[in-house]
């Protein structure tokens, strides 16, 4: 048994169900990718995250109090054999 074909088969609808003048075959088409530039971008993201990993791991053990301490402590010697 097989069905009769709709009159709207072919036809496409907008959201609020009105008709499109032009049919609707699917979705978007795939882009294709660019092998090399998405192998490039994928590169700097990961040398980025690691650098930024391994920096915030190497860093951590010097206290950031005794960094900011020392800072201002330079600042302030140098602010005072200046004046």
């Amino acid at each position: 048994m097989s069905l009769a074909a709709s009159p709207d088969e072919g036809l496409s609808f907008d959201p609020f169900g009105e008709k499109l003048e032009t049919p609707h075959t699917g979705g978007l088409p795939a882009a294709p990718r660019d092998g090399a530039g998405h192998r490039a971008v994928a590169a700097v993201f990961w040398t980025l995250a690691l650098l930024l990993v391994g920096c915030r791991v190497y860093l951590s053990d010097y206290p950031v109090a005794q960094t900011v301490a020392s800072v201002g402590e330079a600042v302030r010697t140098h602010l005072a054999a200046a004046f």
